[in-house]
């Protein structure tokens, strides 16, 4: 023990007097640990969301008895059933939404509030209110007010009720802390305050095991449906999105890793000699390899503490554009909430301390002497799993396989090419340069690791902005010929008075509609939507074929189902698909497939009729108008207004409608982009605090330059031009490996995990502009070290 407390307190000394070493090790495994545990800690909680009861009951939500498809509500005899033949675990839940006074929207939970006869509810905010607890643990007529939400209700802690808009009653407010959006009340007051008749919004079972699950099915019949809590259609249709954060996590802590590499090489290099010295003092390498392992342990615990921290602040941060993302685009029906969880910092810390056992294993001298050999064969393997899953790549998994070997084909080959580069001998005859040119032959061993993670973390940046670029492109392309139409109008119900009324009117060409029935294909959430009954009511659809819509692809219960059916779910042309409803089933013949982008669900095309003469629940969401030339959007959305008695929120015209739908699908990239912007910067750290740390080991050369006459500028003029030369360098390596990045994301990733097949679009002047800026920022980062050690050096100078 005394050997490894001398060994761990010299170790100790040693990162004091290299604090920059110290800085690298630490800001690299923190900032990749945090990035990692942020998407973790949001996935994880998208997958637990489901667990929490909204009946405010503690067990886990196991399953949930909802309204049949097409439905709002449950009738509430079921749960009175269900009690009857002894499932006591299933609680009911009505919601509902209140009018109050000032006009506000007040959402309204019922629960049944006799489980609280054993469970005290949340402290009351206000004195009045402990009191008014004293005597009683809950009040019927009381409705609970999240305390955060009494300012946005516009109620003070003064007010003892609650007034309604159109409604007689006036119920009890009681505000309390953290329940949330859903104000709660008792069910049967709920009732009565929303008029529902005894029905419910949908019941909750906890801990139903797979015995009682026919049971409880029999005893619903087809009045509801029986889902497991973690079956939601949002689990389904947000997996894709999870896989794109996870793997964009992962990339970046590879680049933060190579920041925690150098430090490793750094110090175990500088501590050589100190190491051997310890062994001839007696020490035993037992005692020494131990000492190392304390210290890697203890280091890998406190970058993951730091990181978990971090990953909190990040997740909390990306949190709002993730929910606004998952609830427009993947159904999630509850926000997520991120707090911090121990299960980030367990994962943070066995990836570190995975991550600094591999590192240092790599420094061993048998390794490093076989370094040729193990290159060559790291070359063939990688070359060799490249052109496999090239040519087989089916799942998700191996999607990103091809993408980390392309990555890894460019790390080998990058300062491989720049230490051929520079073994040439010496091309220059001006003392200056000849000493630039002999210091960066002597920099690039320590310099490598920054190298790497710069070509890694710009070359990612670059393939994700063409896949974003792509995406965009593609979209705007696509909703250019779907909406085409000059005004868009939404309805919540089925009104042909109106469309009779709209298709008489001479100034109207041609009026469009979308109704839609929500179901399943194989468990898969599904929509069956329709435009109209005619081939030109189609005619906004872009078919893969480039073909327009006709009549023949109708035929013999004829569907066109989007490209995700085709990629994605293995569903062939010809083939027949049975879409399920409830108890009812709609059979589909697949007679061609269509372009369907920012949707991440399975959609079927159909005659307007073929709906309405099934047994499916259907509903009318919107009418297109196309207007005849002489009128303008204005005039008809005035018209709209006056004669049909249309709400102005109701119309949206056509550039209008595209600015939605394009900040609807484009959110789905901003957490994308935002994570990019992470791993960059973790790059430009890594290379700064590189140069910070280089910097000390070279001050003896540069004051022995200064000493022979070179200025502080001549000095930060060669520096500069060394850095940004070994940054251009790299940046010409990172221009392929971000295209060839970016076709292996749009030739499997996307497909795979979206099902969208994208065309390839180059932005240019984008990609100089994001070379140029890491040039920039790599040219400040230069400066900085040289500027504080020519600082130095001039104070000495005048010192003497």
């Amino acid at each position: 023990m005394a050997e490894i407390k001398l060994i761990l307190t010299t170790h100790c000394a040693y990162f004091r007097r290299h604090p920059w070493l110290l800085l690298l090790f630490v800001v690299g495994l923190s900032l990749g640990s945090a990035l990692l545990t942020a998407i973790a800690g949001l996935n994880q909680e998208a997958k637990n969301r489901h667990k929490t009861s909204s009946a405010l009951i503690d067990s886990a939500v196991s399953h949930i008895v909802k309204p049949p498809i097409g439905q709002d509500y449950i009738d509430g005899t079921l749960w009175l059933k269900l009690r009857e033949q002894g499932f006591t675990n299933a609680q009911p839940v009505l919601r509902g939404k209140l009018t109050l006074a000032s006009g506000k929207s007040l959402y309204l939970q019922g629960i049944n509030s006799l489980i609280w006869m054993t469970k005290p509810i949340p402290a009351a905010t206000s004195q009045h209110q402990s009191s008014q607890r004293e005597n009683t643990d809950f009040a019927f007529d009381a409705i609970l007010v999240d305390a955060k939400r009494a300012e946005r209700y516009q109620l003070n802690k003064d007010d003892k009720t609650l007034t309604l808009q159109n409604s007689p009653f006036t119920p009890k407010l009681v505000l309390v802390e953290d329940i949330g959006v859903w104000s709660v009340t008792d069910i049967a007051y709920a009732d009565r305050l929303l008029n529902a008749q005894g029905k419910l919004s949908f019941i909750e079972f906890t801990g139903l095991t797979a015995e009682h699950i026919p049971l409880v099915e029999a005893i619903l019949g087809h009045d509801a449906r029986l889902i497991a809590s973690q079956e939601q259609d949002f689990d389904a249709l947000s997996e894709a999105f999870f896989f794109n954060l996870t793997a964009l996590a992962l990339l970046g802590y590879i680049v933060a890793a190579f920041l925690s590499f150098n430090a490793i090489k750094l110090s175990v290099a500088g501590r050589k000699k100190l190491l051997t010295q310890f062994n001839l003092l007696g020490c035993s390498k037992q005692a020494i390899t131990t000492a190392i392992v304390i210290e890697f342990t203890l280091m890998s615990f406190v970058t993951a503490l730091l990181g978990s921290v971090a990953g909190f602040v990040i997740a909390n941060a990306l949190v709002l554009d993730i929910n606004r993302t998952l609830m427009g685009l993947y159904q999630l029906d509850k926000a997520l909430t991120i707090g911090w969880q121990w299960q980030s910092l367990a994962l943070g810390f066995m990836v570190n301390l995975t991550t600094l056992a591999l590192m240092v294993v790599t420094q061993k001298k048998t390794l490093q002497n076989q370094g040729n050999t193990l290159f060559m064969l790291s070359l063939l393997g990688i070359i060799t799993a490249l052109g496999y899953l090239y040519l087989n790549a089916k799942s998700e998994f191996e999607s990103l396989l091809l993408c980390f070997f392309i990555l890894a084909l460019f790390v080998l080959l990058t300062p491989k090419c720049l230490q051929g580069l520079l073994s040439f001998n010496n091309p220059f005859k001006q003392p200056l340069w000849q000493w630039l040119y002999a210091d960066s032959q002597s920099q690039l061993t320590e310099l490598r690791i920054a190298i790497v993670a710069i070509l890694v973390a710009l070359g990612s940046a670059i393939g994700m902005q063409i896949m974003v670029k792509s995406f965009s492109h593609t979209l705007n392309a696509h909703l250019e010929k779907q909406l085409s139409a000059d005004i868009y109008m939404h309805i919540d119900t089925y009104q042909p008075e109106l469309r009779a009324r709209l298709n008489t009117d001479p100034d109207i060409a041609r009026v469009g509609i979308y109704m839609a029935s929500n179901g399943y294909i194989d468990k898969m959430p599904a929509k069956l939507a329709s435009f109209g009954n005619s081939p030109d009511a189609f005619s906004h659809i872009n078919l893969t074929t480039g073909d327009p819509v006709t009549q023949a692809h109708f035929a013999d219960n004829g569907c066109i189902a989007n490209e995700q059916a085709l990629i994605k779910h293995g569903i062939a042309l010809g083939d027949t698909v049975s879409f399920k409803q409830n108890q009812h089933n709609y059979l589909c013949r697949i007679s061609a497939f269509a372009y369907d982008y920012g949707n991440t669900a399975l959609s079927l095309i159909t005659l307007e009729d073929s709906i309405k003469q099934s047994p499916l629940h259907w509903q009318v969401y919107g009418l297109s108008l196309t207007l005849s030339e002489p009128i303008s959007t204005l005039q008809m959305t005035e018209r709209l207004i006056n004669n049909y008695n249309i709400e102005s929120t109701a119309i949206s015209e056509n550039k209008r409608f595209k600015e939605i739908a394009n900040t609807l699908f484009n959110d789905t990239f901003k957490v994308t982009k935002v994570l990019n912007g992470f791993i960059l910067a973790i790059a430009l750290v890594s290379l700064c605090i590189s140069l910070l740390s280089l910097s000390a080991h070279h001050s003896k050369q540069l004051a022995v330059l200064n000493s022979l006459g070179v200025d502080s500028n001549q000095l930060h003029l060669l520096k500069l031009i060394q850095t940004m030369g070994l940054v251009g360098f790299t940046s010409l390596f990172a221009i392929p490996l971000g295209l060839a990045l970016g076709m292996a994301l749009l030739k499997y990733v996307m497909p795979i995990a979206f099902g969208w097949s994208i065309h390839f679009y180059l932005d240019v002047p984008a990609l100089l502009g994001t070379c140029l800026f890491l040039l920039l920022a790599a040219a400040i980062c230069a400066y900085l070290p040289v500027k504080k050690l020519t600082a130095s050096l001039n104070s000495k100078e005048s010192a003497l």
